[in-house]
């Protein structure tokens, strides 16, 4: 069975994902587990001696939470399951996210997120952000104002570093729902397109799925290229393959993901 993992600071961003999962494991025969996560190392240094009172404290505030979000979103809950939810404490979230997905089995992670600039980028979303880049379990970023609905155009945007990998993975994921799956990659030159073209040719006719489109746009940037094609084509889905950067490489290339993840407004699917 389907399983859905909704981590949740009772915000109204989460609650957005929340909706989402609701909607996607009713087509899609599913179930949803909330998760709340009591961030305990900020306060160990300082409130060392109250530590435990104070969590026991946080625990129960997020306890009194989870009553009244569960009966705001019974109205979204037509799966015919109830909604299990859960409390852990961790150091650190996406580590603590990232566990509990693994231990409980989840196929996926839902999360809120929107779009934001300047200093706003660092503070709205960056949990999605980093969930992202980071989790082993797919991850599902959703945008404020996104619906569930059965997929007909995901867009695959490579950077050809293991493709055929990932397009198995991904279609592992997505084809049960047979959408037409649009791989591009945007190449900084015409040479390296017409490269580019024909590696990718290569990994379609291995993959043994009919509904394929191939495109090579040729842009030094791209991020805006990859924004542009998925707003002309009203993709459904995003999907995204992050790799692990040295520090060194992350210090001077900006990761198309995370960019992406505050620029677009339909959902983001980042598997590793």
């Amino acid at each position: 069975m389907l399983h859905l993992l909704v981590p949740t600071d009772f915000s109204d961003l989460s609650k957005v994902a929340i909706r989402y999962a609701l909607s996607m494991a009713r087509k899609l025969d599913g179930k949803v587990t909330l998760l709340h996560v009591v961030d305990v190392g900020e306060h160990a240094a300082s409130m060392r001696l109250r530590l435990h009172s104070l969590i026991d404290e946080m625990v129960r505030i997020a306890g009194d939470d989870f009553e009244q979000l569960l009966a705001e979103m019974k109205k979204y809950n037509k799966t015919g399951r109830a909604i299990k939810y859960d409390i852990i404490q961790g150091t650190s979230f996406v580590d603590s996210v990232s566990r509990y997905a693994k231990k409980t089995k989840a196929n996926f992670i839902l999360m809120g997120t929107h779009g934001a600039s300047g200093l706003k980028k660092v503070v709205m979303g960056s949990n999605t952000a980093s969930m992202l880049e980071a989790s082993t379990v797919p991850v599902l970023a959703i945008p404020s104002e996104a619906a569930f609905k059965t997929l007909k155009n995901v867009v695959y945007a490579t950077d050809l570093t293991n493709t055929q990998k990932e397009l198995k993975s991904l279609l592992k994921v997505v084809s049960g729902m047979k959408p037409v799956v649009h791989i591009i990659h945007v190449a900084p030159d015409r040479i390296a397109a017409t490269d580019a073209e024909a590696k990718i040719d290569k990994v379609v006719s291995k993959a043994g799925y009919k509904g394929i489109l191939v495109r090579v746009l040729v842009n030094k940037d791209p991020v805006p290229a990859i924004h542009e094609y998925v707003t002309k084509i009203r993709v459904d889905m995003l999907a995204m393959f992050p790799h692990h950067y040295s520090f060194f490489e992350k210090l001077f290339k900006r990761s198309v993901t995370k960019q992406l993840t505050y620029q677009n407004d339909v959902p983001l699917l980042a598997i590793k």
